[in-house]
């Protein structure tokens, strides 16, 4: 079974360009729904630590894999009396000179990924294409909509700081990190221009709009711990999972990040609707 779980997770890590191939570790990679703050397992076969360990642990994942990835890992400890977790700087300047255990603190390091969780499609907010043209005769008349798009792409984590496109698309790509079986914009961008005539009513000015088919796509970052370390003052103790419990992954149920992009059709084009916003003006501007 570790055997299984570590090829796994190597492979997520070289596609996520967290770390060098030689460094990349393993962990499980199919998705097992979002369930509940108290889910055994989701992700990847992690298990939740949300409401079973003291201290915001949505935070103390994003802040965990936030941080640089070294040849050997990223690095945290967690003092189990108050909840508080620190950095592997942090530790250093504020509890010990050391990165070792000390009484409540407890260190440990491991491997960051981020294991798709879910997708959907959704419908995105309509936006103008095209400049507004008015009519402010007293007959209805006819005019040439000239309306333009270019496909969207952005992401958002549920907590912490806001995520960069570049960061995003080493995550969603699928050059980069995901191993997607759907089509979707991340790595195309897509746009239009469009001639349309339409008829415009009288005392009325309207625009064209383009309302966008998107999808969406959750993933869940998780830990893979390597070492396990404390010390209660009768020497350190070290083991290879969470907390002397015993499974190895772990992640933090309200804490994921969306990634959202325009679908695309099969030729290449933006997926989504035309419309067109209709508004009557000033009756005082226009013909009687």
């Amino acid at each position: 079974m570790r055997t299984a779980v570590k090829a796994s997770l190597k492979s997520t890590l070289k596609k996520t360009a967290l770390v060098a191939a030689s460094t990349a570790l393993a962990m499980s990679g199919a998705l097992a729904g979002a369930g509940s703050a108290q889910a055994a397992t989701g992700p990847g076969g992690a298990t939740n630590v949300r409401g079973v360990d003291p201290g915001d642990t949505d935070s103390m994942i994003e802040r965990l894999c936030a941080q640089k990835t070294s040849m050997t890992g990223v690095y945290g400890a967690l003092n189990v009396r108050t909840g508080e977790f620190k950095t592997q700087d942090e530790y250093l300047r504020d509890v010990f000179g050391l990165f070792v255990p000390a009484g409540d603190w407890e260190t440990f390091r491991g491997w960051c990924g981020n294991v798709q969780a879910s997708t959907w499609s959704i419908k995105g907010a309509p936006v103008r294409t095209s400049p507004w043209i008015g009519n402010r005769g007293s007959q209805a008349d006819k005019e040439t909509f000239v309306s333009s798009y270019s496909t969207k792409t952005f992401a958002k984590k549920s907590v912490g700081a806001q995520l960069s496109l570049s960061v995003a698309k080493s995550i969603f790509s699928g050059s980069a990190g995901g191993s997607f079986s759907y089509e979707w914009g991340w790595e195309k961008t897509a746009s239009f221009e469009r001639r349309s005539e339409k008829a415009i009513p009288p005392c009325t000015q309207i625009a064209v709009t383009w309302t966008p088919y998107q999808r969406v796509v959750r993933v869940t970052p998780v830990f893979y711990v390597e070492d396990y370390s404390w010390n209660k003052g009768n020497g350190e103790k070290t083991v290879h999972t969470w907390r002397n419990r015993s499974y190895r992954t772990i992640y933090s149920h309200g804490y994921y990040i969306d990634g959202t992009s325009d679908k695309l059709l099969p030729n290449g084009q933006p997926d989504g609707r035309e419309d067109k916003w209709e508004e009557k003006l000033d009756p005082k501007s226009c013909a009687r």
